[in-house]
């Protein structure tokens, strides 16, 4: 039985960091914090799926492996995993500086903006089914 309080309960936290994203973007604000909401969008959006069907949501921050376990339920084939891939980068990249860190073109913060929005709509329409 689906357990949609649960799934809601991180499809609002993934609502507030879009939300934020789309703040942080609309006044231009620094690309490396908002690709971090984009990340903990798309993060926390998936791991709502495994929420609303009783699995219990691992602490990962990797989004392909969350994907491989989405795409069993939701139809992402228009979604290609090197966008996912990137997206996933920005955590791991844009937290720290040192060797990897590097501030994504706004070009770049759009699209993966778009996506992630996307991403959290449909997912929330598969949860309030």
């Amino acid at each position: 039985m689906p357990n949609k309080t649960y799934a809601k309960e991180w499809q609002d936290i993934a609502r507030r960091n879009i939300e934020t994203a789309q703040l942080l973007f609309d006044v231009n604000h620094y690309n490396d914090v908002i690709a971090i909401d984009i990340h903990q969008t798309v993060e926390k959006s998936f791991k709502a799926i495994y929420a609303f069907y009783g699995v219990n949501v691992p602490r990962t921050h990797s989004l392909h492996l969350l994907f491989e376990y989405v795409e069993q339920f939701i139809d992402l084939n228009d979604i290609s995993k090197s966008a996912i891939i990137e997206i996933s980068d920005y955590y791991q990249s844009d937290r720290y500086p040192g060797p990897k860190y590097f501030i994504p073109e706004r070009d770049e913060i759009e699209r993966n903006l778009k996506l992630a929005s996307a991403i959290f709509n449909r997912i929330t329409l598969h949860i309030e089914k």
